[in-house]
């Protein structure tokens, strides 16, 4: 609505969680969010898609799938001090045993990209070892 200075004037409606905590952004503008984000991603936009990222982080800071994608378009922005910090969450709070080669193989590449190069290389070492015999394992 235009005040009485001509300026359009927006007000934000803050929603109180079940926990309590003030909720800026709604369910469906997550969605909206993490939808446009993983576009950008999948097109090679990884700046555009972490902005995106980081305004829903900000809000949804225990969201397992938020983080993956997070972790994710920082490695793509060559982040790795900033993805290993949120793969360190994901390591607390991701419990499904799919998810433990995957973020295995992403801990690889943001080790890489934040110089540490041998435990990169490491890390990769035990991807590739866990890798194997999960695949062995499933040929039976």
């Amino acid at each position: 609505m235009a005040g009485p200075d001509k300026v359009q004037h927006f007000t934000s409606t803050q929603r109180v969680s079940e926990a309590g905590a003030v909720e800026l952004i709604s369910g469906p503008e997550r969605d909206l969010l993490c939808v446009l984000s993983y576009v950008y991603l999948a097109c090679g936009q990884s700046a555009k898609s972490l902005a995106l990222l980081r305004l829903v982080a900000h809000e949804q800071s225990q969201d397992i799938g938020l983080l993956r994608i997070l972790a994710y378009a920082l490695i793509s922005e060559r982040r790795g001090d900033e993805a290993l910090s949120v793969l360190d969450k994901l390591d607390k709070l991701d419990d499904e045993p799919s998810s433990c080669l995957p973020l295995m193989l992403m801990r690889s590449h943001a080790l890489r990209h934040a110089g540490r190069m041998t435990e990169a290389q490491a890390a990769f070492k035990r991807y590739v070892l866990l890798r194997g015999s999960t695949a062995a394992i499933e040929q039976q």
